[in-house]
């Protein structure tokens, strides 16, 4: 049996290498994020595949983490500049040229090797005011 932090541990390096094929995330994954509910592990590398599109050097690093068997609440930040488009919601979001550096938060629930599911927060309103997409 593999333990909580390590699962986590090969997201945040197979996220921050550019590798999916070594993404610790099962065939029937769920992420939940600002942006929507994602399933599958397809599903979950597409909406990874967003962020790295839109910041080819963007980078998560933890911060704090709190495990419980198979479960983990885990803190830290993501840092990039935002040098390719992020498609959102609303539409797509042209580089900025940015830098970014923003908080995030996520539990998670593993099982042996594979990730089950994420529930990601992160504060909006700071993320896309530093990329100066907020009107006024």
């Amino acid at each position: 049996m593999t333990d909580a932090r390590a699962v986590i541990d090969a997201h945040i390096d197979a996220f921050n290498n550019r590798t999916p094929e070594k993404e610790p995330w099962a065939a029937d994954a769920e992420l939940v994020s600002p942006g929507g509910v994602f399933t599958g592990r397809e599903g979950v590398l597409g909406f990874l595949s967003v962020f790295q599109g839109a910041f080819s050097d963007g980078r998560l690093t933890v911060g704090s983490s709190v495990i419980d068997a198979d479960n983990a609440s885990v803190e830290g930040t993501f840092d990039g500049v935002h040098d390719g488009v992020l498609q959102s919601p609303s539409g797509p979001i042209e580089p900025t040229g940015r830098t970014v550096s923003f908080r995030w938060s996520a539990t998670y629930r593993v099982a042996g090797s594979q990730l089950l599911s994420e529930h990601l927060y992160f504060d909006q309103l700071d993320f896309l005011g530093q990329l100066g997409v907020l009107p006024g």
